[in-house]
């Protein structure tokens, strides 16, 4: 008896349905048999293809904007505690604070990223272009070459909107 492809694909569905956990049983021991080459298949593939990849996340974020908001939402409710001994640790202290902005500045496209700078950032009490001095941490700005990702000074947040002190010399 010949079976034509969708027969065939029925067959393979209804198999699965069926048998379930003798198929999970089956990957959870192939996965624990062969731990070590799993791995290093994934960090090849991952060091083969991360421009895809990055670039798949990307789109996936972009296009999931909402379920990912609601999906965060969902897990801080759910994680009180969780979540605010992360903050403990990270968010609320000096070493936290340093850390995340640091890494803020990596994903905006700043080359170089280190601690003098940031010790840089953090003394600086005016504005390297117009001196006006700054009233909050929020109106300093970590200026930085956008094609080439090169730290230039630390401006006031009216200097990082407007280029006129691109004609200043330092």
């Amino acid at each position: 008896m010949v079976k034509t492809r969708e027969e065939k694909n029925e067959y393979q569905r209804q198999y699965r349905q069926n048998n379930k956990e003798k198929i999970a049983e089956k990957r959870r021991e192939y996965r624990q048999n062969n731990k070590e080459q799993i791995a290093e298949y994934t960090r090849e593939y991952y060091q083969n293809n991360k421009e895809q990849i990055t670039e798949r996340a990307k789109e996936y974020n972009q296009n999931n904007k909402e379920k990912l908001a609601e999906y965060k939402r969902e897990y801080d409710q759910n994680n009180k505690e969780k979540v605010a001994e992360y903050h403990k640790i990270y968010g609320l202290t000096p070493a936290g604070k340093k850390v995340n902005m640091m890494a803020d500045w990596r994903r905006s496209g700043v080359n170089n990223v280190n601690e003098e700078m940031y010790n840089h950032y953090i003394a600086t009490t005016h504005c390297e272009c117009c001196l006006k001095e700054f009233s909050s941490s929020y109106d300093r700005c970590l200026d930085h070459d956008h094609e080439t990702g090169e730290f230039r000074w630390v401006i006031c947040r009216s200097c990082n909107t407007k280029d006129h002190w691109k004609k200043i010399t330092r």
